[in-house]
């Protein structure tokens, strides 16, 4: 039972589209922020630039990682997420995701909002890490 569900996890259509379509993956040409996490079990790597206009707000986001669908999707889908926010709301941001997915706790983000299928992946423990590696790369930034 278990690994039917892990194979539809994978078979989500929003996680495998944005897996072979990864939003903002493009460089950008100035970069106020980067950040980068590695998971030294499996080797899956991301590396998040960031632009931000006048306002300290993020104008332009640019990720790219390494390793399996569940951590290309969660920075394509979380690179989309935080375009727009201020530097203080991705902390808050990080802050309450890294919560939700290491509890039972669903109330912080939208169900209509591409960043809820992430959650799906709570009920494989060993695959949250995946999941949780773009966060680690937001809280790292500098």
């Amino acid at each position: 039972m278990d690994q039917i569900k892990l194979d539809n996890l994978y078979k989500n259509s929003i996680i495998l589209d944005h897996c072979r379509n990864p939003r903002n993956y493009l460089p950008i040409s100035k970069i106020d922020f980067s950040g980068s996490a590695v998971n030294p079990f499996c080797g899956d790597e991301i590396h998040f630039n960031l632009k931000l206009n006048d306002q300290t707000i993020i104008e332009e986001v640019a990720f790219e990682g390494d390793g399996c669908a569940i951590n290309l999707a969660s920075g394509s889908i979380i690179s989309e997420h935080i375009k727009g926010m201020s530097i203080e709301s991705v902390g808050k941001f990080t802050e309450t995701f890294r919560l939700d997915m290491q509890t039972n706790h669903l109330k912080s983000f939208d169900c209509k909002s591409e960043i809820f299928v992430l959650y799906d992946v709570r009920s494989f423990p060993i695959r949250i890490k995946c999941a949780l590696l773009s966060v680690s790369a937001l809280e790292n930034l500098h």
